[in-house]
């Protein structure tokens, strides 16, 4: 159960300092252990309706309500804001951050070499393995079994769960989390073909990753060839993503899971990906498109676009596709039977 222990009058202070003003109505004495969904919320609980037709529709036992407006139906306590849903995004934050909270320190197990550069407050948990000239950010936690490779720089106030990853001569930003079994500067997938044999291309670029970027579980992000993969400012990348070499991902993408991207893809800014979509080698996809759930594209994407299918085509052609295709079985019925009416009337000529 996500513990909270606070006060309404401390959790409208966790929203000041967040810049979400409030309005108090009821007892801001009134302590919430927890918080919790509408429909399971009980008396001693904080939860948040995000609208009014929320609100309205449901019967909740929650003691406290985040609310868009004061209702006398509901809860005794109550705080109004203008977005309940991202007030109450800042209290889920509150409750992560305490419950992730990692002690500072080097665990006995972990193998850091006398050339590293750790800032302040760090905490390296055990089995973890920092390498030569690695440096590693103020308050940065490294937890069970990850690796920092040789020269590799890891930001501050980042995360990096267990066995993950950063391979040799990679920079991640600042407040970046990177989940479970990721790996970060793996070589990309370059071969040359030569008289029937394949000769590995050294990959002997490297990766960036911007601030506030999150990397889910089991993400592989491939080091360039040459020059830099690049993942930009605040972009998200879900679980099981491949980012191939040389790919340059802008800020504010949303990479689902499943979704990749071949050898020099470019994602603009604010380009979504959709769960198993994918860019093909060189493809540029401009700024704010969307490739839908398993879409591929093999060509250039305009800005804006949203497009579905593979090959990629604009929804609404794709959907006049689709909607042949599921008529194909009633037509193949309808031709056989109008063939056999044919050959029928020419063996009674």
């Amino acid at each position: 159960m996500p513990r909270l222990e606070k006060t309404l009058d401390e959790v409208r202070a966790l929203l000041a300092d967040a810049g979400v003003g409030s309005e108090l109505h009821g007892d801001g004495g009134f302590l919430c252990h927890s918080v919790a969904s509408l429909e399971q919320a009980g008396p001693d609980q904080l939860s948040f309706a995000k609208d009014e037709r929320t609100l309205k529709a449901t019967n909740t036992r929650a003691g406290a309500l985040v609310v868009p407006a004061a209702t006398t139906r509901l809860a005794a306590h109550q705080i109004v804001v203008d977005d309940p849903f991202a007030a109450f995004v800042v209290v889920l934050q509150h409750i992560d951050r305490e419950r992730r909270r990692e002690s500072a320190g080097v665990h006995p197990s972990a193998v850091v070499a006398e050339s590293v550069s750790l800032g302040a407050d760090v905490s390296i948990g055990a089995g973890v393995t920092v390498r030569d000239d690695a440096a590693i950010g103020d308050r940065t936690v490294l937890h069970a079994n990850a690796c920092v490779g040789p020269r590799s720089r890891v930001g501050s106030d980042c995360v990096l769960f267990p066995n993950v990853v950063v391979m040799e001569d990679v920079t991640v930003g600042d407040r970046v989390v990177v989940h479970g079994g990721t790996v970060i500067g793996c070589d990309g997938y370059g071969y040359l073909q030569r008289e029937g044999r394949h000769l590995k291309i050294p990959q002997v670029g490297t990766v960036a990753i911007g601030d506030d970027v999150e990397i889910g579980s089991q993400v592989t992000i491939d080091r360039a060839a040459l020059d830099a993969t690049v993942i930009g400012r605040g972009s998200k990348l879900g679980d099981l993503v491949h980012i191939a070499h040389n790919t340059l991902v802008g800020e504010h993408c949303l990479i689902l899971p499943l979704a990749k991207t071949a050898g020099g893809a470019r994602l603009g800014d604010g380009v979504v990906l959709a769960g198993g979509a994918g860019a093909a080698d060189g493809v540029t996809v401009g700024d704010g498109a969307m490739l839908g759930g398993n879409t591929i594209s093999y060509r250039d994407v305009p800005a804006g676009a949203v497009l579905y299918g593979d090959p990629a085509r604009p929804k609404a052609r794709q959907l006049r596709i689709e909607a042949v295709l599921n008529r194909l079985p009633q037509m193949e019925r309808d031709l056989r039977a109008l063939l056999r009416r044919m050959e029928r009337g020419s063996e009674t000529e």
